[in-house]
């Protein structure tokens, strides 16, 4: 028997349970059972999902709703208040069926309908508050303003609904006595509980409170002559079967009926990736006049530097200069740079006429849901995200208190403005970006302090207060959207500029750029003449220095003048003054220095240097930078070992690099091993311009000329040992 019942009800649920909209049609004329538990109460969920279900109920045209009551915990005065307000409105023959306890809440739930019945082992009473701790000896004023609130409710709920106003008051206040001709009922000091016969037990001809007992539901739905069937809901169930019907609504535009002016344009653009090309091919050319534009969104759009906000910038100005219908920010997103966004939302999203939309296609973190509660309109897919804006550094670590308090306090005061200007609930968009916010809705408490804020489409469209909580709707694709705000104008998806495209690949390949160029740089040096490897060399630089600086890093021409003067010293110190180590070390430290710089973004820089919210510390800060400089510089060593062993076997390799330059024994000879260097002869195996090689006795000596050019095969002496600087001359033939 114990399984019996809960079967049923299951059984029940699903057979009467409304499908595609009729609900009206099937419930019309039953009577609704609506269990009231403490999960009811747990969260503000199940308030709004027993609001959802009463209204729906009215519409109905329901016989009578039972409510099924279980209910012992305590609650707030306002929790409270929030149940009695949605029973007091009910409208239709309210019946209170106790089921086990009704104490707290439960007991005024009772009070607020017109007809109470208890199971033969249930009770009913105990709806005092729960007194908080303070100072002995002190009165606790807002304990005694709330009980006085609450007798008052109780009494008024009574009154209505035919039942004892004293019963009521002494289930909420020890100091109330009840008593009845000569009987006491109630003593003073103690809280009014009933057992199930007490509660119908007639006194001066009326029962003290229940009119009944009955030990199930068919049974008391018998007694109160409601034989035309039932229908056993729970609030949860609602309001998630709600949800499902919401999620598989077909889509406005089916198959087979008359498209929507404009949507054979929508529908051929597509919307997983609509068509057509770049709308810009220069800055002032292929006006968007009526225009739908979609701006995609994507893993990386928001943190890839200035080049994507700028192309978003560029967007919405072009967009309003020319009269688009609309844009449409396509996102799926975890983030991305708090400071770009700001300045996009603040700034460009504030200055357009033409109506802006958010289509949360699966994620909209961090940066993502700033933006989206700067534009007009909010769609969110099917068990898409939206939130958890919480600013931290680069690297993802929690900002130190001092920075994080004075950040937290700029993002607040931001997304509330456009909250406020773009007509989205600013407290949702606070919550977002910091934990200590609580969310009130309607006086019901949508999300406690605590947590960072973030909402599944169902919470996110949920409709409170004749509003919903932020997103105006449910869209499975773009072209739902565009069909639900009747949207006429083609649609065209944005791109960007080739110089755009370009310093976003640049970013992301820096590092392949930094191993050409340096590997190029160094065979250049061990090669004759200027040639193809110091061209390659050259053009490698200069596309990770113009794009960096295009992607809106440190790049600049001061940088590129630093990295040129350390080129200029490592060349001094190696082709005319070996071994004078000085200009060698200061020439590599700048071009280290400049390539490091050059991927650090100039925002984030400024922002730190100014003392305002950045990255926790300087190493995060140049982290990303420091990675890609050393990833780039061990792809280049290892580059260049492998070309020191298979270049000088190949065609190409021995045109491009003398044999004597990489050589396959040792290259060069320890210092020590010096000494007795002067007079010996040797030849030239490299040009010497001054600087260059030789062979000595069978060692690979690094020598200079005394400033004169000598071909390379040229028979030398040498003349000069200072250190490791080894100072040759050209011998004659005749003295050779």
């Amino acid at each position: 028997m114990t399984l019996v019942r809960p079967i049923l009800s299951i059984l029940s649920f699903f057979s009467l349970l409304p499908v595609g909209g009729h609900a009206k049609e099937e419930w019309k004329g039953q009577s609704l059972v609506v269990p009231l538990t403490q999960d009811l109460l747990s969260d503000s969920r199940g308030l709004r999902d027993l609001e959802r279900l009463l209204e729906e109920a009215r519409q109905s045209e329901v016989a009578a709703v039972v409510f099924e009551i279980e209910l012992a915990g305590a609650a707030d005065l306002a929790t409270q208040t929030e149940l009695l307000d949605q029973l007091s409105r009910l409208g239709l023959p309210g019946i209170a069926w106790v089921r086990a306890t009704a104490t707290g809440p439960g007991a005024l739930a009772a009070l607020a309908c017109d007809t109470i019945y208890l199971d033969p082992n249930a009770i009913i009473g105990g709806a005092g508050l729960e007194k908080a701790a303070s100072e002995e000896g002190k009165t606790d004023e807002n304990f005694l303003r709330d009980q006085s609130i609450l007798r008052a409710r109780a009494r008024s709920l009574a009154s209505q609904h035919a039942h004892r106003p004293e019963v009521a008051e002494a289930f909420i206040d020890p100091q109330v006595e009840v008593k009845i001709g000569e009987e006491v009922i109630s003593p003073k000091g103690q809280i009014l509980t009933l057992t199930a016969a007490e509660a119908v037990r007639v006194i001066e001809g009326r029962p003290l409170l229940a009119k009944g007992i009955a030990d199930s539901l068919e049974n008391l739905l018998k007694a109160e002559g409601r034989d035309g069937g039932f229908v056993r809901i729970t609030p949860r169930e609602f309001g998630e079967s709600s949800t499902r019907e919401k999620m598989s609504r077909e889509k406005a535009v089916k198959a087979g009926e008359a498209p929507v002016e404009g949507e054979e344009k929508s529908a051929a653009a597509g919307t997983e990736a609509p068509g057509g090309v770049p709308i810009f091919r220069r800055r002032d050319e292929g006006s968007i006049a009526g225009k739908v534009i979609v701006l995609k969104v994507g893993e990386d759009t928001l943190a890839t530097g200035e080049a994507s906000f700028d192309f978003m910038d560029r967007t919405l100005k072009k967009a309003e200069l020319d009269g688009a219908e609309a844009v449409i920010f396509d996102m799926d997103t975890p983030g991305g740079f708090a400071w770009h966004t700001e300045s996009l939302v603040l700034n460009s999203l504030q200055k357009v006429s033409f109506p802006t939309y958010t289509f949360v296609n699966a994620r909209a973190e961090s940066a993502g849901a700033i933006i989206a509660v700067g534009t007009d309109h909010i769609y969110m897919r099917p068990a898409a995200t939206i939130g958890s804006a919480l600013v931290v550094s680069g690297m993802g670590q929690d900002l130190s208190e001092s920075m994080e308090d004075k950040v937290t306090q700029m993002m607040i005061g931001t997304v509330r403005n456009v909250a406020e200007l773009k007509g989205h609930n600013p407290d949702v968009a606070e919550a977002f970006v910091t934990r200590e916010k609580e969310v009130r809705i309607d006086g019901v408490v949508f999300h406690e302090a605590g947590n960072v804020l973030n909402l599944n489409t169902v919470r996110a469209t949920e409709i409170i207060g004749g509003r919903p909580v932020l997103a105006k709707g449910v869209a499975h694709d773009l072209a739902d959207l565009i069909a639900q705000e009747q949207l006429k104008g083609e649609v065209i998806e944005a791109r960007p500029l080739g110089l755009e495209a370009f310093a976003h690949w640049v970013q992301k390949l820096s590092f392949v750029l930094l191993i050409i160029g340096l590997a190029g740089a160094y065979l250049e040096m061990n090669s004759p003449g200027f040639g193809f490897p110091g061209l390659i060399s050259v053009c490698a630089f200069s596309l990770f220095f113009f794009g960096n600086y295009l992607a809106g890093n440190l790049a600049g021409y001061e940088l590129a003048v630093l990295f040129a003067l350390g080129l200029l010293l490592i060349a001094v110190e190696v082709f005319l003054f070996p071994g004078m180590i000085v200009a060698g070390l200061v020439g590599a430290v700048l071009v280290v220095a400049s390539l490091g710089l050059a991927m650090v973004d100039r925002v984030d820089l400024e922002w730190k240097w100014s003392g305002l919210p950045s990255a926790e510390s300087w190493a995060s800060l140049f982290q990303g930078s420091l990675y890609t400089l050393a990833l780039g510089m061990s792809g280049a060593l290892v580059a260049i070992l492998l070309g020191a062993r298979f270049l000088p076997v190949t065609n190409i390799g021995r045109r491009l690099v003398l044999a004597g330059v990489v050589p396959s024994g040792a290259s060069l000879v320890a210092l020590e091993k010096r000494s007795d260097l002067i007079g010996l002869i040797g030849e030239a195996t490299t040009d010497l311009r001054p600087s260059g090689k030789g062979l000595f006795d069978g060692r690979l000596l690094d020598i200079i000329s005394g400033g004169e050019f000598i071909a390379k095969g040229r028979s030398l002496r040498v003349v000069k040992q200072e250190g490791s600087r080894v100072v040759v001359a050209a011998v004659e033939s005749a003295e050779t």
